[in-house]
Order: structure tokens, then C-alpha cells, then sequence
């Protein structure tokens, strides 16, 4: 028995593709931020206010290295390499709608932009419905980790197979 359609098995799979990336990326970036941090506190024997600012300088370093590396994921075919689920073969394809080749870079950038408008609008969304409940914090935690890989599923199959704009991503099955 199959819980999930074909097509909601490639979203699964291209999610994950890029999910466990990102998220891998994202904790040994925390690691390293946090020792740089400390590391240049120390240094400079900082009091507590330029600490702080050392902080948010090194997260928001962080956080521009993580959108690069978010989009450069995309430059390369570690998303987009052919898969095999359910015995079918299916090669993955970014393509513009006139037909024109598409550059490394607009395609890093289109389906970077393609999927994470999707998943914000949606996170954030459910996000604001969530917290209008009186829950413990805690709880609160627990549900939004779910929530995330929910969304970011759901997020990928909309942008693939509901595409909006000039760039889709395209996929073909072969025998």
C-alpha cells in the first residue's frame, strides 16, 4: 500500500535534498558563531554591551553565509541530480517558460526564491495562528519542528507543481 502519490514523493525527496543541508549547515554554523563569539570576547576583553554587539555582528555574518549557502545549494546538482523512487526514474530539469537556457546563477536564484516565499508565507502564517493559542512555551517547540518539515514539504510540492513565474523546475520520468 502507498500512503503518499508520486507526486508528493518527489516534493518528499527534493525537500529532504536540501532539508538536511541546510539544517547541517545551520548547526555547525551555531557551533562555530558561538566559539568566534566567545573567541573574540576573550580577545578583546569586552564588556557586556560590546559582547553583545560582537554577538549580533557574528550572527548576522552568519546569517548572510547561510543565505549564500542556501542559494549556492541550488547552483550546483546536488538538488537537482536524477532520483529513483518507486522503481521510476526521474531527472530533475530547471527550464524557463521561453524556452531561453537558464544561467547557473538565475536558476540558484529562482529556485531558491520559488521555494522559500512559499515556505515563509506559509510558516509564517500558521505561526501567527498557533500563537494566538495560550499553550506552554514548550509545547509551543515541540510543534513548530513538525511544523516546519510539514510545510516545507507541502512548499515544495507548490512550487513544483504549481509553478508561478518565469523559471520552473521540470520533471521528467523515463523508462
Amino acid at each position: 500500500m502507498r500512503w503518499f502519490s508520486l507526486d508528493l514523493d518527489v516534493s518528499i525527496a527534493i525537500f529532504w535534498r536540501y532539508f538536511w543541508r541546510m539544517t547541517l549547515f545551520t548547526i555547525f554554523g551555531a557551533v562555530v558563531l558561538n566559539e568566534a563569539t566567545k573567541w573574540w570576547v576573550n580577545l578583546h576583553h569586552d564588556d557586556p554591551a560590546q559582547a553583545l554587539m560582537a554577538g549580533r555582528i557574528f550572527t548576522l555574518i552568519f546569517l548572510v553565509l547561510l543565505l549564500f549557502y542556501g542559494i549556492g545549494i541550488w547552483a550546483g546538482h546536488l538538488i537537482t541530480k536524477p532520483m529513483k523512487i518507486r522503481g521510476q526514474h526521474i531527472r530533475i530539469e530547471v527550464v524557463q517558460k521561453d524556452g531561453q537556457p537558464v544561467t547557473v546563477w538565475r536558476k540558484a536564484l529562482s529556485c531558491w526564491w520559488g521555494f522559500n516565499w512559499r515556505n515563509s508565507l506559509l510558516f509564517v502564517s500558521l505561526a501567527t495562528i498557533l500563537a494566538g493559542f495560550q499553550v506552554n512555551p514548550m509545547i509551543s517547540g515541540i510543534v513548530y519542528l513538525p511544523m516546519m518539515f510539514v510545510i516545507g514539504i507541502f512548499s515544495m510540492w507548490w512550487w513544483i507543481f504549481h509553478p508561478i513565474g518565469r523559471v520552473h523546475l521540470v520533471l521528467h520520468k523515463e523508462a
